[in-house]
């Protein structure tokens, strides 16, 4: 434990130095979200640093797969570690190119399944061939589906959570609560804290309106916690049940949005102010509209760590179904 403290203390001074640089960087040479005073609510170019940063931390931690006990490695061998680290580096690529030139939405899902084949095609950790449910003694098995159903989940879940990258520190935020809960599951301290010391350090300065993730960092981030459920999962320390919880609300809104821009005859991933973060901005303040989200999410991933019920995640899901259905009916009721 001694080890890790000493190392988040590095690794927080190590990140400070990253963001102010690459902040720098980026501004000049023109790696920044420009302000269109409609969709994006800020009023100054801010550079999307997020992506390089989590990236860098990620390869920082690789030689420290030789020095910790085997016990503490979060990868097991050399095609997970393999599987993992291709993925996210095509993924950063596919979303630093967006951020530079802009993607289609249909190019960038197909590159992405691309890069979720690769990653499936490298390790088997990273597919979900079953399914275990903590209200279900026996395993749902996918049979051969379970390629297809894999990147399907990948896809689902790295736009979900893009477009919950909507306002300062959400996707972040959002970020740390799923990898403090896999966390209290498999504690292994010397991978995670290589997520959790720039996740803080990059809310310091998103709260602060010095930078962005852009798609570089989204994506990335959105993959890397596809992969760690799926991994997390297959290792039997998650179940399926508890990654729907901690999906749901991105989820549910990625639908409902998608639907909408669809029956609009818009593509499903053109981007908009229809997110649940941009209704709520517009009934309250932003500190307000972040807390509602983190706060839900938060509180109801805490209730599903302390509470022993092998129904509770079931309980909770339709719970947060339930509010966020019922919150779309006052507005209707509103308008």
């Amino acid at each position: 434990m001694i080890i890790e403290i000493y190392l988040a203390v590095i690794l927080g001074i190590l990140n400070l130095f990253l963001f102010s640089l690459f902040i720098n960087i980026f501004l000049k040479y023109k790696i920044y979200d420009v302000p269109d005073f409609s969709r994006k609510i800020h009023e100054t170019k801010v550079p999307l640093v997020g992506g390089i940063v989590f990236l860098i931390n990620f390869f920082i931690y690789l030689p420290f797969i030789l020095i910790f006990d085997e016990s503490l490695i979060f990868f097991n061998g050399l095609r997970e570690i393999l599987g993992f680290f291709i993925g996210i580096v095509l993924i950063f690529l596919i979303g630093f190119y967006d951020d530079r030139f802009f993607l289609k939405p249909n190019s960038k899902l197909v590159l992405i399944a691309l890069v979720a084949i690769i990653t499936l095609s490298i390790s088997d950790i990273y597919k979900v061939d079953h399914f275990n449910f903590l209200f279900l003694e026996k395993k749902i098995f996918l049979e051969n589906f379970g390629i297809i159903f894999t990147i399907f989940c990948i896809l689902v879940f790295v736009n979900a959570f893009n477009m919950i990258d909507g306002i300062n520190g959400l996707s972040v935020s959002y970020f740390l609560i799923c990898i403090f809960y896999i966390l209290s599951l498999n504690f292994n301290l010397s991978f995670f804290i290589f997520l959790i010391i720039p996740g803080i350090i990059f809310l310091y300065f998103n709260f602060k309106n010095k930078l962005f993730l852009g798609d570089s960092g989204s994506l990335l981030l959105g993959f890397t916690l596809s992969c760690l459920f799926i991994k997390s999962h297959n290792d039997e320390l998650i179940n399926a049940d508890q990654i729907v919880l901690l999906m749901i609300i991105p989820g549910i809104d990625m639908l409902r949005v998608a639907s909408l821009r669809i029956l609009k005859k818009k593509h499903a991933f053109q981007a908009d102010r229809s997110h649940l973060h941009h209704l709520l901005l517009k009934k309250y303040n932003y500190l307000t509209s972040y807390l509602i989200i983190v706060g839900l999410i938060a509180l109801t991933a805490f209730i599903s760590i302390i509470v022993k019920s092998i129904y509770i995640n079931v309980f909770e899901i339709i719970s947060l179904v339930s509010i966020y259905l019922i919150f779309f009916g006052l507005i209707k009721l509103q308008k």
